[in-house]
């Protein structure tokens, strides 16, 4: 073995084995940090991944796709484009399985034939080859996937019922979907005769979209731009784009629980530079010796570098395991808030991709090498002689650590000015660098945190010399425990700010989360002003994918209880202006201004009038601050009727969706769309007309149309508080994360000193001390770690909060959050935190005072 191999295995193997539950600690800190990390990575790959490769099966190889409300006569027509070779047709819906409650499937109505060359998966009737006679004559037959079969024990010749806009129907597996050795991206996906389809959904001559093969597909302009021509209102581009456009939209969501999951590796970063900071002090005579028999002082450096790496190595085993056990937990919450907000995905499974782990474990490794950085470079810098004086170094760690609040007054500039620049001119990721110093500037207060204590401790000896001394051993001890805090200022700094930085997670994702909801509430409490809200109940879970049926909309509006029944639609349209291209969510309204949208931009009145009347549109707050337009701004939209120029006649508050959307009335949207189905219906009853009667009413008379969702104010407004809660679980857990670390910590720092001050506390033992006053002291500096690291984390939580509430969103989703503080949590924050830091210090505190008083005095 190399020389310098024996000294590295002499001076940290030997310290590892003496000190296994801080090697262990510190394993567990960069394990926990990745697991965490890599949990919500692979949580938001695999809702992406999902919804890409559900459209990929959809799309099969067909090189572009013409999408929207497409007539069927514009199909011969693309076909005759020059370049083209051949077109095929699909038409899309969800069919709720009502006796399966949650369960759905994705109806795809295909062409048997002339669709074979498009399609990546084949279909298998049994052991015998696919009848496409009894295909083709089959009302409702339908092919499903190997995998929902099994699942619900369905095979050839099956029936199963299903809903779809608000009909039932019964639907006959004819045959199974075969991808070959390929599992299929969506066991929820399920084929149909085109034609069948059609009558399903009553849209005889429509589609949802034509697919292309394309004779030369590496040069598709000429061919793209000819039928884009052909097809003035529809969406033409590959396939993908329609996947990198969902993409784009979940990008933001995304961004902010990868952001948030890392600050619990930020935090494992703070821990392995404590513990090897104290490496580094109790080895300083061994680094001493080693410097002055000539160990250049860059191996000094390696030696403590090599330390980290042994503890960031298992730590990224452990963590990776942990992250994907994690990861099957949080990726049903991710799944449900991409499908409330953004577009209909199912995860049958998660994706797993090495470039995921490569990263995590070079974050790992990384994270504890940064960590270990200076400890190490002070290692290298020791000077044998004054290795061997004890409190020189202390002493200058001390005068150095006070000087930090100077430091933490300039991450707070820096915090500011990241806050204006993400507002005004971008980009919004700059928003996380105004979080990241505003936690930066809490834990460099810490030192100042520290010196405070411990001159509240000398006042209070003054104070209590002058009223006759201490009068009691629990008071000694707690003046003892402050001023010993100081002692060591540096370490006992950087483990109250790590613990500062998990509380003022903790804090900030409670204010955050406190106030979201409290602006939510209130806005609900001002828009849904129905008395009933009528759709079908596939909406409630799977977003606005289906209709009203025209004769529920005319029944409602013929009914003398009735004072008016308002109705609603949204749709994705193409976008010409402003940006570049791609679509935009729109909002058609059906009704009277209720005076139920608070206007930011406009006069509410004056604007919905308009909107009404077919004159404009208004936006919502998202849509302005995405695409930087405003009052008096114009949006040109692609329709099938040539290109629609709008004026913009107000910007509205709007929490429904962060990429927001246009509103338009039904007025407008007739002359320009072919389309008069609705998605829902507010309904206003008469004075006097009892809710649930008419609720039942309205269900007895169309029960055999399927099952509707019928919600009165107070369960639509449960219902999306609901969806809330669920998009903000995934907070839940980092809080958890965050408390976990304050245990470690304490736990950690605690051992530590214990361990440092074996004779110290041996010493009060011999002088007369007991075991239980032992005790006490390492609690009650547990204690004081843990309030104080509790009230820097509240200090710096708030304004964390204060950044997440004002910058972060509105950078990133164009909402305005009002912040509202949750005085209960915050004033209760300080005593979950003093009892975590008070367990994790029983084990250290029964420790310090098991040692032989003789064998702890011994010194070699």
């Amino acid at each position: 073995m190399p020389p310098f191999l024996r000294i590295f295995w002499w001076s940290v193997a030997r310290y590892v084995r003496r000190h296994r539950m801080l090697a262990l600690f510190n394993v567990l800190s960069i394990a926990l940090g990745i697991a965490v990390y890599l949990a919500i990575r692979i949580a938001n790959e695999s809702a992406t991944k999902a919804f890409a490769a559900g459209v990929d099966l959809v799309a099969g190889k067909s090189h572009l796709e013409i999408r929207g409300d497409v007539d069927e006569r514009l199909w011969p027509e693309i076909a005759r484009v020059p370049g083209v070779s051949a077109v095929t047709g699909l038409t899309e819906a969800i069919a709720v399985l009502p006796d399966w409650p949650g369960e759905y499937l994705r109806l795809t109505g295909i062409e048997a034939i002339s669709g074979a060359a498009f399609r990546t998966f084949e279909l298998r009737a049994g052991a015998g080859r696919f009848d496409v006679g009894k295909w083709m004559s089959t009302p409702g037959g339908v092919a499903i996937t190997r995998e929902f079969a099994a699942r619900r024990g369905l095979r050839e010749g099956s029936e199963l019922r299903a809903e779809v806009d608000g009909r039932t129907v019964t639907l006959k597996v004819l045959a199974l979907i075969d991808a070959g050795d390929v599992p299929i991206a969506d066991s929820r996906f399920a084929a149909m005769d085109i034609g069948w389809a059609q009558e399903l959904l009553d849209r005889p001559g429509r589609v949802n979209s034509l697919h292309v093969l394309l004779a030369d597909p590496l040069h598709p302009a000429a061919v793209t731009a000819q039928i884009a021509a052909l097809a003035p209102g529809l969406q033409v581009g590959p396939p993908r784009q329609r996947s990198e456009q969902v993409g784009k939209m979940i990008a933001a969501f995304q961004l902010n629980l990868t952001a948030l999951s890392m600050v619990s590796l930020l935090v494992g970063v703070f821990l392995i530079h404590n513990t090897m900071r104290t490496s580094v002090a109790r080895r300083r005579v061994q680094i001493g010796i080693l410097r002055a028999i000539g160990l250049p002082a860059w191996r000094v450096r390696c030696i403590f570098l090599g330390e980290a790496l042994l503890y960031a190595l298992p730590g990224v085993l452990l963590g990776t395991v942990g992250g994907v056990l994690l990861a099957q937990k949080l990726s049903g919450a991710v799944q449900q808030t991409v499908t409330s907000l953004y577009a209909l995905v199912n995860v049958d499974r998660l994706w797993l991709d090495w470039r995921q782990f490569s990263v995590a474990a070079i974050y790992g490794v990384g994270a504890a090498l940064f960590g270990a950085w200076g400890p190490a470079a002070e290692a290298s810098r020791v000077d044998p002689v004054d290795a061997l004086r004890r409190g020189v170094e202390k002493k200058r760690d001390s005068e150095r650590a006070r000087a930090w609040w100077i430091w933490g007054l300039a991450a707070c500039g820096v915090a500011a000015l990241c806050s204006w620049r993400a507002l005004t001119a971008g980009p919004a990721w700059v928003a996380f660098g105004a979080a990241f110093f505003v936690l930066l500037a809490g834990s460099l207060f810490a030192p100042l945190a520290l010196s405070g204590a411990a001159e509240v401790s000398r006042m209070w000896v003054k104070l209590s010399a002058s009223a006759g001394g201490v009068k009691s051993s629990g008071e000694a001890a707690m003046i003892l425990a402050a001023r010993r805090l100081t002692r060591g200022l540096r370490r006992n700094a950087i483990t109250v700010a790590a613990l500062a930085a998990a509380v003022a997670m903790y804090v900030a994702l409670v204010v955050m989360t406190h106030s979201f909801r409290h602006s939510l509430d209130a806005w609900i409490g001002r828009g849904i002003v129905a008395d009933l809200f009528i759709t079908p109940a596939a909406n409630d879970s799977l977003g606005m994918t289906s209709f009203l049926p025209q004769s529920a909309v005319d029944w409602l509006r013929a009914r003398p209880e009735i004072a008016a029944a308002d109705t609603y639609r949204e749709m994705n349209v193409p976008m010409l202006a402003p940006g570049d291209g791609g679509s935009a969510p729109l909002v058609v309204l059906d009704g009277a201004w209720r005076d139920n949208l608070t206007f930011i931009e406009g006069d509410g009145t004056a604007a919905m009038a308009r909107v009404f009347s077919g004159e404009a549109v208004v936006i919502t707050e998202p849509f302005a601050r995405k695409h930087r337009i405003h009052l008096g701004g114009r949006v040109r939209l692609a329709t099938p009727r040539g290109q629609l120029d709008v004026e913009i006649a107000g910007v509205y508050a709007d929490y429904s969706r962060d990429q927001g959307a246009v509103v338009m009335g039904s007025a407008l949207f007739r002359r320009h769309w072919d389309d008069a189905r609705v998605n829902s219906v507010a309904v206003y009853l008469r004075p006097g007309t009892n809710a649930e009667a008419f609720s039942d009413a309205f269900r007895s008379a169309f029960s055999e149309r399927g099952t509707f969702a019928v919600n009165t104010t107070r369960t639509l407004r449960a219902r999306i508080l609901r969806v809330f809660d669920q998009t903000f679980a995934v907070t839940h857990v980092l809080r958890t994360v965050a408390i976990l670390v304050a245990i470690a910590g304490v736990f950690l720092t605690m051992t530590t000193m214990v361990t440092e001050r074996r004779r110290e506390l041996a010493l009060l033992r011999a002088l007369g001390a007991t075991p239980r006053w032992v005790r006490g002291l390492v609690l009650a500096e547990a204690g004081l770690l843990g309030v104080l690291a509790a009230l820097l984390g509240v200090e710096a939580g708030v304004p964390l909060a204060m950044v997440l509430t004002w910058v972060v969103n509105p950078a990133f989703f164009g909402w305005t959050i009002h912040l509202d503080m949750p005085w209960a949590a915050l004033a209760w924050t300080p005593v979950r935190i003093l009892a975590a830091a008070l367990i994790a210090a029983w084990w250290p505190a029964r420790l310090a005072c098991r040692e032989e008083i003789a064998a702890a005095l011994h010194e070699e």
